[in-house]
């Protein structure tokens, strides 16, 4: 047996397509096929079955699934404990965000970081799903959710509070001064959230006219005169034309960084470490809108 068309097939069992398998790994959709279908061979045995919802593990393959994973995370520690050894600052780290914080703050400060270190390379995945830290998808994340795992090493480092904003050219036409004038205004709002909730108890009964979970598409939004917009502050307060709007008690959210506790202190993940943890407490008063 090939010991990694294994790896492919745990992948398979994760994403649940041959592409989804594919991206995940780096590799063509039809190397995928191939490798499952080799394990497939060498094993004698049936692993999944293609559904109208994509690949299935058939009982064999659910039988397997628990040993085989075994395997990998032995693979995965291994291949951790090999990267802490290396002590040059040098190679790829992977840090992982959500869309618009990695994008919008992250993404100028980890560039400026690349400068610093230029043996680097500094490797963003603004994804709007969790990548897991412990099979090695990312090495840092920074995220509003603290993740709970015996493997990962967690840490507050900020928070981020969010207001309104609407352009200047809407509040000229349509000025909010009171929670209660929120009713006559399209609102333009994330789907579930402390934002949503917040809204929801400072004017009651209030429905959003545009939704999108990615802040970066509501704050354009409202560059177009759409409405009024919830936005982290660090982001409405740097785009140019929005105006915040004041309203009382802003909600808040903290910031987690996360590390595996096997790569906490490799150097390169160290220094990385070190100088997000100083920029965050640097831009206290810009996440805050102070």
């Amino acid at each position: 047996m090939n010991w990694d068309d294994l790896r492919f097939v745990a992948a398979l069992s994760r994403a649940g397509s041959l592409a989804k398998t594919a991206a995940a790994l780096g590799v063509d959709h039809t190397t995928v096929g191939r490798r499952i279908e080799a394990a497939e061979r060498a094993l004698g045995l049936r692993l999944f079955t293609r559904t109208a919802a994509g690949y299935v593990l058939t009982r064999d393959g659910e039988r397997m699934l628990s040993p085989l994973r075994q395997v990998e995370d032995a693979v995965l520690a291994l291949e951790r404990g090999v990267h802490a050894q290396r002590g040059a600052l040098e190679g790829t780290v992977r840090v992982t965000s959500p869309e618009t914080f990695g994008i919008a703050y992250l993404a100028p400060r980890l560039a400026r970081f690349g400068r610093q270190y230029p043996a680097l390379c500094v490797e963003l995945l603004p994804a709007g799903a969790v990548l897991d830290l412990s099979r090695s998808e990312a090495e840092l994340a920074v995220r509003f959710v603290r993740t709970s795992h015996e493997s990962l090493r967690v840490r507050r480092v900020g928070e981020v509070r969010h207001g309104l904003y609407a352009s200047a050219a809407y509040l000229a036409r349509h000025p909010v001064r009171t929670p209660g004038d929120l009713h006559a205004h399209p609102l333009l709002l994330p789907s579930s959230g402390v934002e949503v909730a917040w809204l929801a108890h400072l004017s009651p009964g209030v429905r959003p006219a545009f939704v999108s979970d990615v802040s970066l598409a509501l704050a354009e939004a409202a560059q177009a005169d759409a409405g009024v917009a919830v936005l982290p502050r660090f982001l409405g307060d740097r785009t140019p034309g929005l105006t915040h709007v004041p309203m009382p008690r802003e909600p808040g959210q903290p910031l987690w960084l996360t590390v595996h506790r096997d790569l906490r202190q490799t150097p390169r993940v160290r220094v990385l470490v070190d100088f997000l943890v100083a920029a965050l407490r640097a831009d206290r008063d810009l996440l805050l809108g102070a």
